[in-house]
């Protein structure tokens, strides 16, 4: 066997190793993405939030981090972390208000959304229910403040 013999038998050779090693690479990787899809997996599931649900009638216009609602029938959730998703009834339209949990949880017959009227408007401070108590981000610095013109609306639970 000649010299260019033995140099093409062993290339063959090498190409055929490299080969059979990038492939037990690829199956060593495909099988950590497997494992860490898994531990992700069931990672969400222990972390999954419960969405709450409340409904209220507001009889009157109201702001909440910056926007005004007119008055009318809410749907109130906790869809998402750190904050309140308010949608009118008659719309699909929703908007999250940014909270931060402060208090205790409460019963269905006590839960309640708490406004503060303010230069002429109603502003959205708080939420009692049964995930917590929470304040409005927007309006944590007045949180505590009394005054003559606060009202409560009942939240109902289904």
């Amino acid at each position: 066997m000649g010299i260019s013999e033995r140099f093409t038998q062993r290339s063959r050779q090498q190409v055929s190793s490299s080969k059979v090693v990038r492939r037990r690479n690829w199956a060593r990787k495909q099988w950590v993405v497997a494992a860490l899809a898994c531990v992700l997996l069931l990672l969400g599931v222990g972390l999954a939030q419960t969405v709450v649900t409340a409904s209220a009638n507001v009889p009157f216009d109201f702001w909440a981090q910056g926007r005004k609602f007119p008055a009318g029938d809410y749907v109130f959730d906790s869809g998402f972390p750190g904050s309140i998703s308010i949608r009118d009834k008659g719309s699909k339209l929703s908007m999250a208000v940014a909270a931060v949990p402060y208090g205790d949880p409460v019963n269905k017959e006590s839960a309640k959304l708490l406004f503060v009227r303010r230069d002429g408007k109603y502003y959205l401070t708080e939420l009692w229910g049964v995930l917590g108590k929470r304040v409005v981000t927007a309006e944590f610095e007045h949180r505590g403040e009394k005054n003559n013109e606060q009202r409560e609306v009942r939240l109902v639970y289904p």
